[in-house]
Order: structure tokens, then C-alpha cells, then sequence
């Protein structure tokens, strides 16, 4: 899983040099360009965690669109597609990272815990049927709980 956090960093870093200079090519039009500065500066907003700044560029969007029309071949749609891209794309490496440093560590002790109950009632049942008249008492459950995990 570590490896999906740097294969997620390598891609929100590289993903824009390739694709935004393709798109830019494709269209003709070099102020795509652009985009590059937009997709960064998502990055930036998102890692210096200054959300509400990002604010700034939605409030911005929405009142160009309201006053001249919604068009998906506006510059500002562009420009604000490729700074929450950037912005997305450095979120999904930063929760990968915490994913794996911090859940799956978690996950790994919780099994561990759930195989040593396991064993412990194979071996209370065990005992059971070695010793069906005896009565099982607490100092008998420690020993066992003892024996599994404290070994």
C-alpha cells in the first residue's frame, strides 16, 4: 500500500505536464497553459491547508458564469477544472499516505487480537472436552488467556 502513495504522488505531480500540454496541442489554443499554473496552485491551496482560499476561485466562477453563461468551452471552466483536479489528486496522496501509515497498522493489531481470541476459546473448548466434569473457573480462563497471549 505504500507503493499506491508514491505511484499516487508521481501521478499528481507528472499527471498535468503530460495532459494539460497534450489538451493545449490538441485544441490549438496555448492559453490552456495555463491550467499548468491553476493545477499547481490546487495543489498548494490543499497542502498549506488554506481551503478557504479556494473559495476565492469558486465565488469567482460562479458569479462569470451567472453574469455570462455556463459553457464548458469557457477558459474558467478549464482553469477551475485544473485546480480542483490538483487539488483532488493531492488529496487522494495524502489519504493514501495516512491509509497506509495509519488504518492498515490498526488493521493488522486488530486481526492479531481476533486470531489470539480465536485460539483462546479452541483452547477453552478444548479443555472443555479434556475435562468435561471440572468446572471452569477464572483463574482457569487466565491461564489460558495467560498462555495465548503472553507466550
Amino acid at each position: 500500500m505504500k507503493g499506491m502513495f508514491k505511484i499516487l504522488t508521481i501521478f499528481y505531480i507528472i499527471f498535468p505536464l503530460v495532459v494539460i500540454p497534450f489538451m493545449a496541442s490538441r485544441a490549438g489554443n496555448w492559453f490552456y497553459l495555463f491550467g499548468l499554473v491553476c493545477y499547481y496552485t490546487g495543489v498548494m491551496l490543499v497542502a498549506i491547508k488554506q481551503k478557504i482560499i479556494f473559495m476565492i476561485p469558486l465565488f469567482f466562477c460562479g458569479w462569470f458564469w451567472y453574469t455570462y453563461g455556463f459553457s464548458l468551452h469557457d477558459y474558467v471552466f478549464f482553469l477551475f477544472v485544473c485546480m480542483f483536479a490538483g487539488a483532488l489528486f493531492y488529496h487522494l496522496a495524502q489519504n493514501a499516505k495516512y491509509f497506509s501509515q495509519n488504518v492498515l497498522p490498526e488493521n493488522k493489531e486488530a486481526q492479531e487480537y481476533e486470531l489470539k481470541i480465536e485460539e483462546m476459546n479452541a483452547r477453552l473448548k478444548q479443555y472443555k472436552q479434556t475435562h468435561p466434569t471440572e468446572i471452569i473457573t477464572p483463574e482457569i480462563i487466565d491461564g489460558i488467556r495467560n498462555e495465548v497471549f503472553f507466550k
